[in-house]
């Protein structure tokens, strides 16, 4: 648990920059397939330069 914990610690920030960057560069594509796209969230359109 606390290999665990030190490992989110040194790498926590990381993971959310680019779960960030994921998310902001994913919200203005198509799903091309059959596949479910769901919802986005509404404070995702404040980190893109297109409004």
């Amino acid at each position: 648990m606390k290999a665990l914990r030190k490992l989110m610690m040194r790498y926590g920030s990381v993971l959310a920059a680019l779960a960030l960057t994921v998310g902001v560069t994913t919200s203005t594509k198509a799903c091309l397939c059959w596949y479910n796209q769901p919802k986005e969230p509404k404070e995702l359109d404040k980190f893109l330069n297109v409004k």
